[in-house]
């Protein structure tokens, strides 16, 4: 199955984005372990954190700047597992 990201709310405090999905899902994408490594750590500011956008078609979340993308798909398995355990 595809998912498509509706819409997303980054918080740079705790470096998470709430997403949520065309079928009303909603998942909180944890980021923190994540910038601590490679080109992550450029998502450390809070103002780069915070331009995170929608990708093409709502398939992918970005930070065009940084050429950072992370699938639709990818986030809401990792996630939504993880909440629903």
């Amino acid at each position: 199955m595809f998912y498509i990201i509706k819409t997303i709310e980054p918080n740079a405090t705790d470096y998470s984005i709430k997403i949520t999905y065309d079928d009303n899902v909603t998942i909180i994408a944890d980021f923190k372990e994540l910038i601590e490594k490679g080109v992550m750590t450029l998502l450390k500011n809070p103002a780069v954190f915070d331009q995170v956008q929608i990708g093409n078609k709502g398939r992918s979340i970005i930070w065009q700047e940084q050429d950072i993308d992370f699938c639709a798909d990818s986030l809401r398995l990792k996630f939504y597992q993880s909440h629903a355990a």
